[in-house]
């Protein structure tokens, strides 16, 4: 797996200074950018090419906070995947949310379609809620490792370490999840359809 820190030299951290990573993404680009070797050899164009390429897939990794934990907590072994189950902590949210976007397919009255209406919104201000939980949760364990600035990159992790971005991975998965679930409950609302796949 590329690691997309070490292209641009900067330590694994859940944190990064957006102005420095935009600096170090135009200095790296400019000795990399394949207009600098038109004139060059095909070889030393490609290699131009695919450098420049791999660059811009780490600066967009990066740049985002979401994308860039994800990153780091792969780089340790520590997959987050597409969420395929339930999260156990949202089985009856979702249960809730599933029936609820049932019966606003199935509403005829507009009194039935108000009232379910508010119920779906109430979903959706859980769901929030709950999102603002997980990252706050987020936030505190990204805290807690960027403190501890973790400079062996890719060395052996202590065990408090490996609970650390296993938990930051199950994070990452139920928001992923959460996002798609409160993405379905906004469509019931405005009474597009939806669905909850899982």
């Amino acid at each position: 797996m590329t690691d997309h820190f070490q292209i641009f030299g900067i330590d694994r951290t859940f944190a990064v200074n957006r102005e420095m990573l935009e600096a170090r993404f135009h200095e790296l680009q400019s000795r990399s950018h394949p207009d600098r070797h038109v004139q060059s050899e095909v070889e030393t164009r490609d290699r131009a090419l695919s450098e420049s390429s791999e660059i811009n897939a780490a600066y967009r990794t990066l740049r985002e906070q979401l994308p860039r934990a994800r990153h780091l907590v792969e780089l340790y072994g520590f997959p987050v995947g597409e969420q395929k189950n339930v999260p156990p902590a949202l089985l009856m949210t979702v249960m809730d949310a599933q029936e609820k976007i049932m019966e606003r397919e199935q509403a005829t009255s507009r009194d039935a379609k108000m009232r379910n209406r508010e119920e779906l919104e109430a979903i959706a201000d859980e769901l929030q809620m709950r999102r603002e939980a997980l990252d706050e949760e987020r936030h505190n364990l990204a805290n807690h490792w960027d403190r501890n600035l973790h400079e062996q990159n890719g060395g052996p992790l202590s065990n408090a370490d490996q609970e650390l971005l296993g938990r930051m991975s199950q994070l990452l998965a139920e928001r992923a999840y959460l996002e798609t679930l409160h993405w379905s409950v906004q469509a019931a609302q405005q009474g597009k359809p939806a669905f909850i796949q899982h």
